[in-house]
């Protein structure tokens, strides 16, 4: 993987789940690309179907598939569907209509468009590692020739709320702003629930006094400078995604004002660099290194058996930083 960083599906289940929070632009039409190649000896093709490769957490994730499947010798794919549905549904159909695949990795746009690509997959004896539980999926349980990397969503939100609260304690926070992006996703709001209710049980004194919702930094820049006018006293900053975080840094760098501490759950480039460069206080985010690794040998194992039912995989959440 580029960073051993760790996916806010919303988003992803987003897969949807991971792109959980992750607050991004959708980008331009799909594309396809290759991430690489295993050489002339290659076992066959493993595509990534992602949302958007615009998403630093899930351009991670994409990298680090590639790298794990041309280590065991196969050529990887990206397959990127640009946060359209039906276009990413067209792309898997048409991998199993040319029998181009030998396997697949789905991060799904829209759980029912991905349903129907699954149940496909399934009927041309494809296995797949799907991103999200199978129930956001409309599924139950374990499936032939399919599996599920499924984050933890409560696990997710309410470390990112600890640590936050953490830091608040720690750094003499006074008042406390929350920023997430604006489109919800799978998980999303379980997310925003377990950090609300660990926070306010981790730093009772720290009060959450507004909120607000940016897609990307600027954005999100702007949107704390005007909370920070109506709030002076707000020092603490939870943010549901590397852009909201970021643009909170820029925020009080503009305000000449120092936070106590800023605490973003996501793990892209630039959250992880704002974090090493002390911009950020700590970063909460999926550690998809051993998922990977795990769900990516599972894969190989249904290609051999696709009938063969796959597993369920937690994605571990980690976090770097804080007080």
């Amino acid at each position: 993987m580029k960073n051993t960083r760790a996916f806010t599906v919303a988003g992803a289940a987003l897969a949807a789940s991971l792109l959980t929070l992750s607050g991004c632009a959708a980008s331009g039409e799909a594309v396809s690309k290759p991430a690489g190649s295993a050489g002339a000896e290659s076992k066959g093709e493993i595509a990534f179907f992602t949302p958007s490769s615009q998403i630093d957490v899930v351009a991670a994730l994409a990298d680090g598939v590639a790298e794990y499947f041309e280590s065991e010798g196969y050529t990887v794919t990206i397959q990127d569907a640009g946060f359209d549905a039906v276009k990413q549904a067209q792309q898997i159909q048409q991998a199993i209509d040319t029998r181009s695949i030998v396997g697949a990795w789905i991060m799904p746009v829209a759980p029912e468009t991905a349903a129907q690509s699954i149940a496909a997959l399934q009927g041309a004896k494809i296995p797949a590692v799907v991103e999200g539980p199978p129930m956001s999926v409309g599924l139950d349980g374990p499936q032939p020739g399919i599996a599920f990397d499924m984050p933890d969503f409560l696990k997710y939100g309410t470390m990112i709320g600890d640590t936050a609260a953490s830091c608040a304690v720690d750094g003499e926070g006074r008042e406390a702003l929350f920023l997430m992006p604006p489109d919800a996703a799978g998980g999303t709001e379980q997310v925003i629930g377990a950090i609300e209710e660990s926070f306010a049980a981790g730093a009772p004194d720290v009060p959450i006094v507004a909120t607000g919702e940016a897609a990307d930094i600027s954005s999100a820049q702007t949107t704390v400078s005007q909370l920070l006018i109506a709030n002076p006293d707000a020092n603490v900053i939870i943010a549901a995604s590397d852009e909201t975080a970021l643009g909170a840094a820029g925020a009080f760098k503009a305000a000449n004002k120092t936070p106590a501490c800023i605490v973003a759950g996501g793990g892209g480039d630039g959250a992880v660099a704002a974090q090493e460069a002390g911009d950020i206080t700590a970063v909460v985010s999926w550690d998809y290194t051993s998922a990977i690794a795990e769900a990516g040998t599972d894969l190989i194992r249904m290609i051999s058996d696709p009938t063969s039912p796959g597993g369920i995989i937690e994605t571990p959440v980690k976090s770097t930083g804080g007080n």
